[in-house]
């Protein structure tokens, strides 16, 4: 055995981080050419690329878009939504899924949509439908946009084209190669071993864009204007509801399941629906006339339970004989008509707008799964009597 001497053991040192990290990553040791194709080149043949595979029998020409967040990714598919549709293809641009058939579809946040298609099971767990969603689009062509690629890569990994963004200050300090591009798109034909280590060396293959966003045409687009102003409000929408869900459980109280707060977001539904202030009679009446929109759905109770809930609902209706004006007049009318075809329960979608969160009880009622009558989809609900939702509105 070989003994080092004391001064030996002192010129003994540890690897610099640098050292470390050259065992990972794979220093480029050059800039980028100037020659770069830019913006327009990119959504221009990502169009092309789409239309040839229209031409060979498709059109399925999936694409999984990442990058870190914030690098640009939702302003590329809102442009390549425009110009798909003006190149003649009939294109769904949204965070979640169509009920029809469209020739392309661009899902703009895999986070939002993983996690508004969350549903809790009866045992508690929470299950995740992105499996389900990519089987169902299978053969149209998609794109997504992911912070992640791993979450879906198994899904489509066979047929998938991979754009991947990097920005100028992950380049600079994760890579240690400098560009005057904004963003790097990086093209790769198809999703390899090669594709999954990209993140341990560089420069990968595949063609090369440089983004420039003072450059960007489509911000002087009304149209890409419209298409990315909408789903940039509906995402905020949605991270909004989270929020307020999530400071809900943390100060240990659930208003979503409470009859105040589904009150107050019912007035809210109908300020949003009629453009004017309310008063509980005229949300009644809104709910009862745009069902859909508010998630809920009128049914036909147990036939065990039908007489006990027509006679309930006709007591709410003799409470609301006594109040005047045109809309209690208008719920009467609406009311009576649901009562002739029995539909005396009503069942409150979870995760709606009037139920935001998904909660275990509500107004009573466990929850459930029923089929949802407007999109023949099977959602987690609660069906309670319909005459304790209008007790809720006309009071005593």
């Amino acid at each position: 055995m070989v003994e080092l001497s004391a001064e030996e053991v002192q010129h003994v040192e540890e690897p610099s981080a640098e050292e470390k990290l050259s065992s990972f990553f794979i220093a480029p040791g050059w800039d980028f050419p100037l020659a770069l194709r830019g913006v327009e080149e990119l959504i221009g043949d990502l169009v092309e690329r789409v239309k040839a595979s229209a031409d060979a029998g498709g059109p399925i020409y999936p694409l999984l878009m990442t990058g870190a967040q914030g690098v640009g990714k939702s302003r590329l598919l809102a442009a390549l939504a425009v110009e798909l549709k003006r190149a003649g293809f009939s294109v769904w641009y949204d965070l979640d899924i169509p009920r029809g058939r469209y020739d392309y579809i661009i899902l703009d946040d895999l986070g939002a949509l993983v996690t508004s298609w969350e549903w809790q099971t009866k045992l508690g767990r929470l299950l995740k439908k992105v499996e389900i969603l990519i089987r169902n689009i299978g053969r149209w062509g998609y794109a997504v946009a992911a912070p992640r690629a791993m979450d879906v890569l198994k899904n489509f990994r066979d047929l998938a084209k991979h754009l991947w963004l990097v920005s100028r200050i992950e380049l600079k300090y994760e890579y240690g190669a400098k560009t005057d591009c904004d963003v790097v798109a990086v093209y790769a034909n198809r999703i390899g071993e090669e594709t999954l280590d990209v993140d341990l060396r560089w420069p990968p293959r595949g063609t090369m864009y440089c983004i420039k966003w003072s450059e960007f045409r489509w911000y002087e687009d009304p149209e890409w204007r419209a298409e990315y102003e909408r789903v940039q409000a509906k995402r905020e929408t949605l991270v909004q509801r989270w929020l307020e869900e999530l400071d809900a459980q943390l100060r240990g109280d659930v208003p979503e399941g409470g009859a105040e707060a589904f009150v107050r977001r019912a007035c809210q539904f109908a300020v949003e629906e009629l453009g004017t202030a309310v008063d509980g009679v005229k949300a009644l009446r809104a709910l009862l006339e745009n069902p859909q929109a508010a998630g809920v759905a009128f049914i036909k109770p147990r036939i065990s339970r039908l007489e006990e809930h027509r006679r309930a609902l006709e007591k709410a209706l003799e409470k609301l004989e006594a109040l005047h004006g045109e809309d209690a007049a208008a719920a009467r009318a609406a009311l009576k008509r649901l009562l002739e075809e029995d539909r005396a329960a009503a069942v409150v979608f979870a995760k709606s707008r009037l139920l935001p969160g998904a909660p275990r009880e509500f107004l009573g009622a466990q929850v459930s799964i029923y089929t949802n009558p407007y999109t023949k989809q099977r959602e987690h609900g609660y069906a309670v009597p319909l005459a304790q939702l209008v007790e809720l509105f006309i009071g005593e």
